[in-house]
């Protein structure tokens, strides 16, 4: 075939773009993993939550932090048409100590023992009293906490011990690893005002249909998808990773159609022999084409597997926050391959509009 063959005879040239769709393709990936790496750490914990709906007190905007319902709000709730179950739960930052002087900002995450918002425990087992946490993996890994260990959470200016009874897999919660603890040790640790002005919780977990939008008095339920996105940053950082992912891909696509108009301009004369015996400007052209889509196939590929390389070896630690799926991995793969495409259609189109007459003057 006549595109592989020139291919072969031209291993340099098409080599050296190759490597270059490869590193920008790479980029991209990279850029597409940190986003998606700073969305998990954004809050997958709320997005993990065994629920349908989200409901926040209605001039919370939307924040977890800034939400606080009553007793009497948290039943109107679960009172709410639509609601099959509900169950509140509470959300506090704190600094905890994990080791000798070594302290770390974590969520602090009250649920009630065995309602649906608590996670299941990977390891050990589920919350039965006021004085015990689940911790997730992220801070199990940060301080070399186990079951069965103290921690040691601050309430006013003092501490109380709470012994950590399994470990979860939930993910974090506002950038912070998430520690889960009975709702009424949260309202302690959380609150230390008088009795009567001391949240019920932060926002209220629903199962149901039809609530995205539903209203009461002070309270409104979305999804958690849309919980998720009013997070505070999210939105403006996922703009721009996306910014960076698209600046990337522009890149690419004026690399490789650079690269291939100049190629089209230096063998015009070849090309018009070729029209000359026979050859159509579409066959030429898709000829082209097959090269754009096998160097831009082939350096996506080359770069998925240095993200997966870099994973394994650079990212084998949760220091960066950067995760790959196979889904981010595919959809930047087939973006490359068609930005490719796109960029060469200048050189498409001068390939179709060579004239063998004038291209073949100079021979």
């Amino acid at each position: 075939m006549l595109a592989l063959t020139e291919m072969l005879r031209r291993k340099v040239q098409f080599s050296l773009v190759m490597a270059v769709v490869a590193l920008i393709a790479y980029l991209v990936l990279m850029v597409t993993g940190l986003g998606l790496g700073l969305q998990e750490k954004a809050g997958t914990a709320l997005l993990n939550l065994d629920g349908d709906y989200l409901a926040y007190a209605d001039r919370s905007n939307l924040s977890v932090i800034r939400s606080r319902l009553t007793d009497a709000q948290v039943a109107d709730i679960a009172a709410a048409p639509g609601v099959e179950a509900a169950t509140p739960i509470g959300y506090v930052a704190a600094v905890v100590e994990y080791g000798d002087d070594e302290t770390a900002t974590a969520a602090l995450i009250g649920v009630d023992p065995g309602s649906f918002a608590e996670p299941r425990p990977i390891d050990g087992g589920p919350l039965t009293g006021p004085d015990q946490v689940l911790i997730d993996r992220s801070w199990a890994s940060l301080g070399g906490t186990e079951v069965g260990d103290s921690i040691a959470l601050p309430v006013g200016f003092a501490t109380r011990e709470f012994m950590v009874v399994g470990i979860v897999d939930q993910g974090s919660f506002f950038f912070q690893p998430a520690i889960y603890l009975d709702r009424s040790a949260w309202q302690d640790v959380s609150y230390q005002g008088a009795a009567d002005q001391t949240p019920a919780a932060s926002i209220v977990v629903l199962r149901g249909s039809g609530l995205d939008g539903a209203r009461g008095e002070g309270w409104v339920a979305v999804t958690k998808q849309t919980g998720f996105d009013n997070i505070e940053g999210v939105a403006a950082q996922q703009s721009t990773v996306n910014a960076l992912r698209y600046m990337g891909l522009l890149i690419g696509a004026m690399v490789i159609g650079v690269f291939f108009y100049v190629l089209t301009i230096q063998k015009v004369a070849l090309l018009g022999i070729l029209k000359a015996i026979g050859a159509s400007g579409w066959f030429l052209a898709g000829q082209s084409l097959l090269q754009v889509f096998i160097i831009s196939v082939a350096g996506a590929g080359i770069a998925v597997g240095l993200a997966l390389l870099t994973e394994a070896t650079v990212l084998a630690s949760d220091a960066v926050p950067i995760a790959f799926t196979p889904g981010a991995m595919l959809s930047t793969a087939v973006a490359v391959a068609v930005s490719g495409v796109l960029g060469a259609a200048l050189s498409i189109r001068q390939v179709t509009s060579i004239d063998p007459i004038v291209a073949m003057q100079p021979q």
